[in-house]
């Protein structure tokens, strides 16, 4: 009696395969996530080009330095910003301000702060390089402002009418939303 070893080989690679397909069918289900972070721009009812707080809900303590974030939402390539901020002076109390990535390049930005009472005008410029001569497109992170909680209560973060975003041409790009900031001190 003479064994086919030619089919015993097809045979194992036939069950091989067929526990390959069954596994694969098995897995090819679709996910089913619940994305509903609320601190994702998709989720915060912004239509971009959109400039928005990072969190934008925070909850602090009495006495507390806190920080939060500028971000841009799908924004075009830029060269400059004059970013006008207003926030509840008898709640906060300006502490400084450290550039984000959006306007770095090889250089890092020009930033030029002046505070008011309750208005903080932030200028920020992307110094060109032989690269380049404006920022990256995108969702970016555009600078970090901190502050110090002075008093208890609720106060707002907005982005003021005189909030600009300028390309290397100097036109003003076009911003569509602004969100706002909220922060409760207790």
């Amino acid at each position: 009696m003479s064994i086919n070893y030619s089919l015993i080989s097809t045979f194992n690679i036939l069950k091989v395969l067929r526990f390959l397909i069954i596994i694969v069918v098995i897995s090819c289900e679709d996910p089913d996530y619940n994305l509903n972070n609320p601190f994702d721009p998709n989720n915060m009812d912004l239509d971009p080009p959109a400039l928005f707080f990072h969190p934008f809900i925070l909850d602090a303590s009495f006495g507390e330095t806190i920080q939060v974030e500028l971000y841009g939402y799908q924004l075009d390539s830029s060269a400059a910003a004059h970013f006008d901020i207003r926030y509840d002076w008898g709640s906060l109390e300006f502490v400084s301000v450290i550039p984000g990535p959006f306007f770095e390049g090889i250089n890092s930005p020009i930033e030029i702060t002046v505070q008011e009472q309750g208005v903080l005008n932030l200028f920020m410029y992307y110094l060109p390089d032989i690269n380049s001569n404006q920022s990256m497109d995108g969702t970016w992170s555009i600078a970090t402002i901190y502050f110090s909680t002075i008093s208890r209560g609720e106060s707002e973060l907005l982005y003021g009418p005189n909030t600009t975003i300028r390309d290397a041409s100097n036109n003003i790009l076009l911003i569509n939303d602004y969100g706002k900031g909220y922060i409760n001190v207790e």
